[in-house]
């Protein structure tokens, strides 16, 4: 599969709505593409973590939160601080203290600026087209402010106002693969096999009036240079609530259609080599369009001498006295993986479109990267804690909690001063038998599954290694969580999320080895390149 339908697949993966043949696919991607395990694992973190705040919230039935309650995205990246959002935006669902309510407009009004601010700037120098088209709903004005279009993406901009009240209003949550926003139109398809209307992926903005939001609608390139966008809206629901009881929902009919220009891009190319410890990085050509300045590149993955396989490299670009740094309007390019061979890949930075530049600097910023090595490990459970050697690390299993439905393995990382790595990859891994039946006949086989740890005690640590508060500071490619503790979670549900007999369960309640592949490390190699841009 590729990572962009293995993204749009994950939350229903994650909630077992997915056929056991997709459910298989979607395994087996997970274990060969480390970026697709991320954004898994971070999804996974992301739910924990709202079950972990249960206790804060006030409210006398129990917290459930379904992973059908995300919004389903067909963005081709989702960022830590993009899952730090949903998480907060998440929390203010249910019922939530005051002070919470004031801490997360705090953080929303300040992440909503930088946002913000790169629309209007473009806007006022006349990129993209200024619009006023309102359909008025039950009582609901959404109004296109305006549309950026260009060769990378096109750009909404939509106000949402409670015209009776003071209630801020997004789309809400689908559920049942009904998703509220959608846009079709002249929008290229991003994969043969989708279908229009396209899910669209957005952003609220804070707006300092009460019952208003702005919406920043992101979705695909228009197939023309100038033709129509079709945006489709069913339902609302209110963003912030201080009780369960106060969430509001809205159904309507707040359809339109907006003209758009697509804007000229220009290409330059470099074909600039780039030697990365051993990897071979090739900057191929550049794009400055209005909504991004796109990097175009090729990475040799593996490197065979110093046994790592890179993940991840982000840029940034200095252009006389100003550092250009990821866009806050784009939502990223392509991006594909493999575990060897060379791959090409694109990376978005702020838009210099509109100063022209004759030539930049292009800094490669940081590098991820995870060392190759796979060992298993016989834990002796009645004896903890057990320490591990891995490589030159030492690792501890502390603790196991089980019981009927669950098992919990608590591991602590290398706590030497000198330790170089930010996290291991560390796994149990469970072979089921699988009985399926194709064409009457039962056929029968062995499949792995695997069950990573998630950090549960950590730093996010920036290129000085000075710990930062994830929370009250904007995210930079240079921040990242270094772990100190780990823990991995068997359980019953696991279990029927991924198809496997529940009746099986007891027999891995105490798992036989647990394995380790690889620690994952971060480098900022400040690799500085001066560009001529000359186009062809």
């Amino acid at each position: 599969m590729d990572c962009n339908i293995i993204k749009d697949k994950l939350l229903d993966y994650i909630d077992g709505n997915l056929s056991r043949e997709e459910a298989t696919d979607i395994e087996d991607h997970l274990i060969h593409c480390t970026k697709c395990s991320e954004e898994y694992d971070e999804l996974i973190t992301t739910i924990e973590y709202i079950r972990s705040k249960s206790n804060r919230i006030n409210t006398s039935k129990e917290l459930s939160i379904s992973t059908k309650n995300f919004t389903k995205k067909t963005a081709r990246t989702f960022t830590r601080t993009g899952l730090i959002a949903v998480v907060l935006s998440l929390m203010l669902v249910a019922t939530v203290f005051a002070s919470e309510i004031f801490d997360f407009i705090k953080w929303w009004k300040r992440h909503s600026e930088k946002q913000t601010s790169a629309w209007e700037e473009l806007i006022e120098n006349g990129v993209g087209q200024k619009l006023d088209i309102s359909v008025t709903d039950k009582n609901i004005r959404v109004t296109a402010e305006g549309v950026i279009a260009d060769d990378l993406n096109t750009i909404i901009l939509l106000k949402i106002e409670d015209l009776e009240g003071n209630v801020r209003f997004v789309p809400a949550r689908d559920t049942d693969n009904h998703a509220p926003l959608t846009v079709a139109g002249n929008i290229k398809k991003p994969y043969e096999e989708i279908s229009f209307p396209l899910s669209a992926n957005y952003s609220p903005l804070y707006v300092e009036d009460e019952n208003t939001v702005k919406l920043m609608i992101y979705t695909y390139p228009m197939d023309k240079n100038k033709g129509e966008i079709e945006i489709y809206l069913d339902e609302l629901m209110s963003f912030i609530n201080e009780s369960e009881e106060s969430i509001v929902k809205v159904s309507g009919n707040w359809n339109m259609t907006i003209p758009a220009k697509k804007l000229e891009s220009k290409i330059y190319l470099v074909d600039e080599e780039i030697d990365l410890k051993g990897n071979e990085l090739t900057i191929e050509r550049i794009t400055i369009a209005p909504t991004a300045t796109r990097i175009h590149y090729k990475l040799q993955v593996y490197n065979e001498e110093n046994r790592r396989f890179i993940d991840d490299v982000t840029f940034l670009i200095k252009d006389g006295r100003k550092t250009y740094a990821r866009s806050e309007l784009s939502r990223g390019g392509a991006m594909e993986y493999r575990s060897f061979g060379a791959v090409r890949r694109e990376f978005d930075i702020q838009s210099l479109y509109l100063k022209e530049p004759k030539d930049i600097d292009l800094i490669v910023n940081t590098c991820r990267y995870t060392s190759r090595g796979r060992k298993k490990y016989s834990i002796d459970w009645n004896n903890l804690p057990q320490v591990i050697e891995y490589g030159n690390s030492k690792i501890t299993v502390e603790d196991i909690k089980y019981n009927e439905d669950s098992t919990e393995i608590i591991i602590r990382e290398d706590d030497s001063k000198d330790r170089q790595y930010i996290s291991s990859n560390i796994y149990l891994k469970i072979k089921d038998v699988v009985k399926e039946i194709h064409d009457g006949h039962e056929y029968t086989y062995r499949d792995e599954y695997l069950f990573y740890g998630n950090p549960i005690e950590y730093e996010i640590r920036n290129s000085k290694g000075k710990v930062k508060d994830g929370e009250n500071t904007s995210w930079t490619d240079d921040m990242h969580v270094f772990a100190f503790r780990q823990k991995i979670t068997l359980s019953i549900e696991d279990f029927r999320r991924r198809g496997l007999s529940v009746d099986d369960f007891k027999e891995y309640l105490i798992p036989d080895e647990l394995h380790i592949e690889g620690q994952e490390y971060i480098e900022f190699p400040n690799i500085r390149r001066n560009i001529k841009l000359r186009q062809p």
